[in-house]
Protein backbone atom coordinates (compact mmCIF):
# COMPACT_ATOMS: atom_id res chain seq x y z
CA UNK A 1 0.00 0.00 0.00
CA UNK A 2 3.08 2.40 0.71
CA UNK A 3 4.50 1.70 -2.56
CA UNK A 4 1.00 2.46 -4.20
CA UNK A 5 1.00 5.98 -2.53
CA UNK A 6 3.99 6.96 -3.32
CA UNK A 7 4.33 5.85 -7.34
CA UNK A 8 0.72 7.73 -7.00
CA UNK A 9 2.36 11.34 -5.59
CA UNK A 10 5.29 10.56 -7.91
CA UNK A 11 2.71 10.28 -10.49
CA UNK A 12 1.08 13.34 -9.61
CA UNK A 13 3.02 15.65 -7.94
CA UNK A 14 4.81 17.23 -11.58
CA UNK A 15 1.45 17.78 -13.12
CA UNK A 16 1.89 21.57 -12.26
CA UNK A 17 4.64 22.12 -14.16
CA UNK A 18 4.60 23.97 -17.17
CA UNK A 19 6.59 22.68 -20.38
CA UNK A 20 9.95 24.56 -21.45
CA UNK A 21 10.36 24.86 -25.26
CA UNK A 22 13.89 25.13 -24.76
CA UNK A 23 13.96 21.38 -25.24
CA UNK A 24 10.78 20.48 -26.01
CA UNK A 25 9.07 22.68 -28.68
CA UNK A 26 6.35 20.33 -28.94
CA UNK A 27 5.30 19.25 -25.80
CA UNK A 28 2.06 16.80 -27.00
CA UNK A 29 2.65 13.13 -28.03
CA UNK A 30 0.61 10.46 -29.26
CA UNK A 31 2.27 7.37 -28.49
CA UNK A 32 2.02 3.75 -29.08
CA UNK A 33 3.17 1.77 -26.22
CA UNK A 34 4.37 -1.59 -27.83
CA UNK A 35 6.04 -3.65 -25.08
CA UNK A 36 5.71 -7.33 -24.75
CA UNK A 37 2.05 -7.81 -22.61
CA UNK A 38 0.47 -3.99 -23.15
CA UNK A 39 -0.60 -3.07 -26.69
CA UNK A 40 -1.66 0.40 -26.27
CA UNK A 41 -2.00 4.13 -27.40
CA UNK A 42 -2.00 7.27 -25.48
CA UNK A 43 -0.83 10.78 -24.95
CA UNK A 44 2.35 12.04 -23.07
CA UNK A 45 2.91 15.38 -22.56
CA UNK A 46 6.29 16.96 -21.37
CA UNK A 47 5.87 19.18 -18.29
CA UNK A 48 9.68 20.38 -18.12
CA UNK A 49 13.13 19.68 -19.34
CA UNK A 50 13.71 17.19 -16.66
CA UNK A 51 9.83 15.31 -16.38
CA UNK A 52 7.21 14.21 -18.74
CA UNK A 53 4.18 12.24 -18.03
CA UNK A 54 2.06 9.91 -19.90
CA UNK A 55 -1.25 7.98 -20.11
CA UNK A 56 -2.37 5.12 -22.22
CA UNK A 57 -4.92 2.74 -22.70
CA UNK A 58 -4.93 -0.88 -24.29
CA UNK A 59 -4.87 -4.39 -24.72
CA UNK A 60 -3.55 -6.51 -21.92
CA UNK A 61 -1.95 -10.01 -22.25
CA UNK A 62 0.37 -11.31 -19.38
CA UNK A 63 2.59 -13.33 -21.52
CA UNK A 64 4.25 -14.61 -18.07
CA UNK A 65 1.16 -16.43 -17.32
CA UNK A 66 0.35 -17.36 -21.31
CA UNK A 67 0.33 -20.91 -22.49
CA UNK A 68 0.75 -19.32 -25.79
CA UNK A 69 3.78 -17.69 -25.61
CA UNK A 70 4.20 -15.14 -28.54
CA UNK A 71 2.84 -17.75 -30.80
CA UNK A 72 4.85 -21.02 -29.09
CA UNK A 73 1.76 -22.78 -27.62
CA UNK A 74 0.34 -23.75 -30.88
CA UNK A 75 -2.78 -21.66 -31.62
CA UNK A 76 -3.96 -22.43 -27.80
CA UNK A 77 -6.36 -19.92 -26.23
CA UNK A 78 -4.97 -18.00 -24.12
CA UNK A 79 -6.17 -17.84 -20.62
CA UNK A 80 -5.76 -13.98 -19.31
CA UNK A 81 -6.68 -11.15 -22.00
CA UNK A 82 -8.22 -7.77 -21.13
CA UNK A 83 -7.85 -4.13 -21.05
CA UNK A 84 -5.61 -1.79 -19.19
CA UNK A 85 -4.97 1.89 -18.64
CA UNK A 86 -1.32 3.17 -17.35
CA UNK A 87 -0.18 6.00 -15.84
CA UNK A 88 3.44 7.06 -15.65
CA UNK A 89 6.23 9.51 -14.91
CA UNK A 90 9.37 9.82 -16.90
CA UNK A 91 12.00 11.07 -15.27
CA UNK A 92 15.11 13.01 -17.00
CA UNK A 93 18.33 13.34 -15.67
CA UNK A 94 19.86 14.94 -18.02
CA UNK A 95 17.11 17.67 -18.83
CA UNK A 96 17.50 16.85 -22.74
CA UNK A 97 13.16 17.00 -22.59
CA UNK A 98 12.11 13.59 -23.98
CA UNK A 99 15.48 12.56 -25.60
CA UNK A 100 18.33 10.29 -23.61
CA UNK A 101 18.24 8.27 -20.48
CA UNK A 102 15.06 8.21 -18.38
CA UNK A 103 13.52 6.42 -15.65
CA UNK A 104 9.76 5.88 -15.01
CA UNK A 105 7.48 4.52 -12.20
CA UNK A 106 4.05 3.55 -13.51
CA UNK A 107 0.70 2.47 -12.72
CA UNK A 108 -1.50 0.38 -14.52
CA UNK A 109 -5.02 -1.34 -14.31
CA UNK A 110 -7.94 -2.93 -15.59
CA UNK A 111 -10.54 -5.12 -16.80
CA UNK A 112 -9.81 -9.04 -17.58
CA UNK A 113 -11.61 -12.22 -18.74
CA UNK A 114 -10.41 -15.68 -18.50
CA UNK A 115 -12.67 -19.19 -19.19
CA UNK A 116 -14.82 -20.50 -16.90
CA UNK A 117 -16.77 -23.65 -17.66
CA UNK A 118 -18.93 -22.88 -21.05
CA UNK A 119 -18.61 -18.66 -19.86
CA UNK A 120 -15.93 -16.06 -19.41
CA UNK A 121 -15.18 -14.38 -15.80
CA UNK A 122 -14.72 -11.15 -15.19
CA UNK A 123 -11.34 -9.73 -13.16
CA UNK A 124 -9.27 -7.02 -12.08
CA UNK A 125 -5.98 -6.34 -13.42
CA UNK A 126 -3.24 -4.61 -11.87
CA UNK A 127 0.48 -3.75 -12.06
CA UNK A 128 3.33 -1.15 -10.19
CA UNK A 129 6.32 -1.44 -11.48
CA UNK A 130 9.65 0.89 -12.70
CA UNK A 131 11.47 1.12 -15.46
CA UNK A 132 14.85 2.85 -17.27
CA UNK A 133 15.86 3.11 -21.15
CA UNK A 134 16.63 5.22 -23.57
CA UNK A 135 14.87 7.53 -26.06
CA UNK A 136 16.08 8.30 -29.74
CA UNK A 137 15.03 11.04 -31.58
CA UNK A 138 13.85 9.60 -35.18
CA UNK A 139 14.22 13.09 -37.30
CA UNK A 140 12.12 16.24 -35.88
CA UNK A 141 8.40 14.53 -35.23
CA UNK A 142 9.67 11.00 -34.29
CA UNK A 143 11.10 9.21 -30.94
CA UNK A 144 11.67 5.72 -30.30
CA UNK A 145 11.66 4.32 -26.71
CA UNK A 146 13.70 1.18 -25.68
CA UNK A 147 13.90 0.07 -21.43
CA UNK A 148 13.75 -2.71 -19.39
CA UNK A 149 12.26 -2.87 -15.60
CA UNK A 150 10.62 -4.64 -13.18
CA UNK A 151 6.97 -4.76 -12.04
CA UNK A 152 4.37 -6.73 -9.63
CA UNK A 153 1.38 -7.62 -11.48
CA UNK A 154 -1.72 -9.45 -11.43
CA UNK A 155 -5.07 -10.50 -12.11
CA UNK A 156 -7.75 -10.90 -8.90
CA UNK A 157 -11.40 -13.00 -10.06
CA UNK A 158 -13.64 -12.75 -7.37
CA UNK A 159 -11.30 -11.14 -5.20
CA UNK A 160 -8.85 -13.96 -5.26
CA UNK A 161 -5.13 -14.13 -6.77
CA UNK A 162 -6.10 -18.02 -7.54
CA UNK A 163 -6.56 -19.50 -10.60
CA UNK A 164 -7.56 -18.52 -13.00
CA UNK A 165 -6.13 -15.18 -11.01
CA UNK A 166 -1.99 -14.67 -10.12
CA UNK A 167 0.52 -12.20 -9.07
CA UNK A 168 3.93 -11.95 -9.17
CA UNK A 169 6.84 -9.88 -9.78
CA UNK A 170 8.39 -10.08 -13.19
CA UNK A 171 9.97 -8.39 -15.65
CA UNK A 172 8.86 -5.12 -17.52
CA UNK A 173 9.66 -3.81 -21.24
CA UNK A 174 9.35 -0.70 -22.65
CA UNK A 175 8.91 -0.49 -26.72
CA UNK A 176 7.35 3.41 -27.54
CA UNK A 177 6.99 5.04 -30.33
CA UNK A 178 6.09 8.92 -30.16
CA UNK A 179 4.71 11.09 -32.74
CA UNK A 180 5.04 14.99 -31.55
CA UNK A 181 2.03 16.85 -32.37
Amino acid sequence: MRTAAVSAALLAAPSLAAADPACDPRPNAVVADLGLHVVSVGFDRALSCHVSVQASAGLYVPWVVNRDLFGQGGGVERELGGAVVRVRTFFHPAGDGRRGFWVSPFLQGGVVLAPRGEGRATGAAFAVGVGAGYTWALGTRWLLSLGAGAQVHGALFDGSTAAPGFVGAGPHVDINVDYLL
